[in-house]
């Protein structure tokens, strides 16, 4: 079912007609036959259009909307009703449905529901459209680049990174295979990750790669006739992508999240019984029935013993997804509500355990506690004691930064995804200690390259705090780490770090030499300051989701209020409140100052020399970040002062702005790993700071 349509306030438009914004945000994503069926017209006038608006230099790349539809989606997620933007992605209803359900919850992202939006159709311009889109095309020409780094070439040959092989391969290092296709990722024969990819991961110390993995599309289904279809076809791309990366001598992992729930409808007179909790028009399959932990049990085990060779399973059994009736807080199953959350939880963890242990595959079991948290309603008492009801064999995995740090001698929250905030947090030290003690293996996932804090750049360059978390993890005694989740993935210097640091003596300096050569020295003085004013970001769950700490300097700006509510990474609109989250906006306001100020010293010392290809990297990366900092502090500053404040006020803000634009979108030309996100695809394209040229003109105009 795809998301319920809203009649919502329309965002506006900065061209004469909508039709021209469809073909600003889509020429070169979108082939020119495709654009003129949508808007109803031929190739020949959409060529004329395009070159009208001084777009035709945009270059048409086919691979858009295969690796990229994520990016079309979210353009025109505003722009065109259903029926034209499944035309334009050239896909089904129901794989557009599939997509929006299971690509990391791109429905969620994207506000849960589709804003109404009339049908938009090719008609002729006005004299006075005419003269109005000349004007912007002469804005457009004026800015545009045309040496722009085809997208999707991820640059894994370069090799930037000085080689780190793995020297201590039985301690995990598990990463999400940075543009690997994220959904049901085995249905495609064509290749899931790529020879260069692999080397390079390899080449950093990475010898683990996971993948979502859903049960009933690997393994035959009873339920629901037809849903395991293809099953056959996905285990054996599978056992391909296994033998691929085992040349490599990279496992790889099934990240699950079972047993899936089903819509209502899908249940039979024949399977009603097996229901458990109800959320929304989802409704659990109860494991305390026999029936379901048995489908469950030999569907792991007919995989593990099918797939030769892979590494294991990470299991998350508390998370957004709907699967035991205690996935989500506040069960209301008449079965399991007579039994603890912790005992049916550490249950599913161990039939699927058992489950792998009894394929004798060799695979190995992880239980990720990630929703064994107090935000998924558990208590202390309840973690401590669905750990204490796990199989011995089962590895136990904590996310580092997930509850309390210090930060100024005062306990501060973190709820994960942060550089900013070392960890590990004091409840991850506690479980893990409790775990070991009890003979489990313990494992840790936390962020390294970047989090949702800036999850836009390969990775952030903060070594300095990389240090001091690995090295608190590593007296932990942690066995194994997770190193990313979907964000992160990259083959980068930080890997390497890593690897070094889990692999005996470890020198910091010499690391730096071996990334950075002459100019190490200058290197470190500068990510010290950039790990000291990295410590100042406004860290919190609202920030990270819906300030434009995603998009940065490619936000639209508007003259008045929106009035629509940040989602989550995706659209961040005018929503200052939900950026700040706790913060007063004067808190807000001067961390990010104080983290600026702090960047900017050491940005401007490392742009004062030139180094070898590892420190131009490092570079572009610092610039990278201040670009997008330094933008979110504008747009809280703009949008807090636009409804009162008056021409000579915003005017500087708005100038500003454009030369952050400017720099972005020159960052991005070069480099095409900026501004993209495995399940979010590319934050913004070419066409988008073109758009904002336009957007930042019109405003300065007005």
């Amino acid at each position: 079912m795809l998301p319920i349509i809203k009649r919502i306030k329309e965002l506006p438009i900065f061209t004469p007609t909508k039709w021209q914004t469809v073909l600003l945000r889509n020429y070169g994503l979108v082939s020119v036959e495709k654009l003129a069926e949508v808007l109803k017209t031929d190739k020949d006038t959409i060529f004329l259009e395009v070159k009208r608006l001084g777009l035709e230099n945009i270059v048409y790349n086919e691979q858009w909307l295969k690796g990229g539809y994520i990016t079309v989606i979210r353009n025109n997620w505003h722009l065109l009703p259903y029926s034209q933007l499944i035309n334009l992605l050239d896909m089904s209803e129901e794989t557009l449905e599939y997509h929006l359900r299971e690509n990391d919850f791109l429905s969620f992202k994207l506000g849960g529901f589709k804003p109404y939006c009339d049908e938009v159709v090719y008609t002729p311009l006005t004299e006075k459209q005419m003269a109005q889109t000349e004007e912007i095309a002469s804005v457009i020409q004026e800015n545009f680049l045309e040496n722009y780094v085809q997208p999707f070439s991820f640059g894994y040959e370069n090799g930037i990174s000085a080689a780190s092989k793995d020297k201590n391969a039985e301690f995990e290092k598990i990463v999400y295979a940075y543009s690997a296709a994220y959904g049901d990722t085995f249905l495609d024969d064509t290749e899931i990750v790529s020879e260069t990819l692999l080397k390079r991961l390899s080449a950093v110390g990475v010898n683990g790669i996971w993948f979502q993995g859903i049960l009933s599309k690997l393994s035959p289904y009873p339920f629901v006739k037809g849903v395991s279809d293809g099953y056959e076809k996905r285990r054996k791309n599978l056992q391909k992508l296994v033998e691929k990366c085992a040349e490599y001598s990279i496992k790889v992992y099934l990240y699950f999240n079972e047993p899936r729930a089903l819509e209502e409808w899908e249940f039979t007179p024949e399977t009603a019984h097996l229901q458990g909790r109800k959320r929304k028009t989802k409704i659990s399959l109860c494991t305390s029935k026999a029936e379901v932990r048995e489908y469950l049990y030999a569907a792991v085990k007919d995989l593990a013993q099918s797939v030769r060779g892979l590494g294991g399973f990470i299991a998350i059994t508390a998370c957004e997804n709907l699967t035991n009736c205690y996935s989500w807080p506040f069960g209301d199953c008449p079965v399991c509500s007579k039994r603890s959350r912790s005992e049916v939880v550490a249950e599913v963890n161990n039939v699927m355990a058992q489950a792998v242990k009894d394929s004798r595959s060799g695979a190995k079991f992880i239980a990720n506690l990630w929703g064994w948290s107090p935000c998924m309603g558990w208590s202390k008492e309840e973690i401590l004691d669905g750990i204490s009801r796990l199989n011995g064999d089962v590895a136990v995995m904590c996310v580092s930064e997930y509850g309390t740090v210090k930060k100024d001698e005062k306990p501060f929250n973190v709820a994960e995804y942060s550089l900013s905030q070392v960890g590990p947090c004091e409840e991850t030290k506690e479980y893990l200690a409790y775990a070991k003690a009890r003979g489990h293996k313990i494992m840790a996932k936390a962020q390294i390259n970047n989090s949702w804090e800036l999850s836009a750049v390969p990775y952030i360059p903060v070594f300095d705090l990389i240090v001091e978390h690995m090295q608190n993890l590593k007296a932990l005694g942690v066995s194994g780490l997770m190193l990313s989740w979907t964000l992160g993935g990259y083959p980068s210097a930080s890997f390497c770090l890593v690897n070094e640091i889990f692999s005996g003596d470890f020198d910091y300096d010499k690391w730096l030499q071996s990334q950075y050569g002459d100019e190490w020295e200058r290197a470190k003085t500068c990510v010290q300051a950039f790990s000291s004013a990295f410590r100042h970001y406004p860290f919190s769950q609202s920030a990270v989701y819906y300030a434009p700490m995603q998009t940065g300097a490619s936000n639209l700006w508007y003259r008045a209020n929106t009035g629509l509510n940040a989602t989550m990474v995706c659209y961040p609109y005018d929503d200052t409140e939900s950026w700040r989250g706790a913060f007063s906006a004067e808190e807000f306001l001067e961390k990010l100052q104080r983290l600026l100020a702090e960047w900017s010293a050491g940005l401007q010392s490392l742009q004062e020399r030139q180094g070898n290809a590892a420190y131009e990297e490092l570079k572009r990366m610092a610039q990278t970040v201040y670009v997008y900092m330094k933008s979110v502090f504008l747009q809280f500053t703009y949008n807090r002062k636009k409804e009162r404040a008056n021409r000579a006020e915003l005017l500087p803000l708005m100038e500003e702005e454009w030369r952050l634009t400017k720099a972005l979108y020159a960052l991005s030309a070069a480099d095409a790993r900026i501004g993209y996100e495995a399940t979010n695809h590319y934050y913004f394209t070419q066409n988008t700071f073109l758009e904002k040229f336009v957007n930042l003109w019109t405003l300065m105009r007005e």
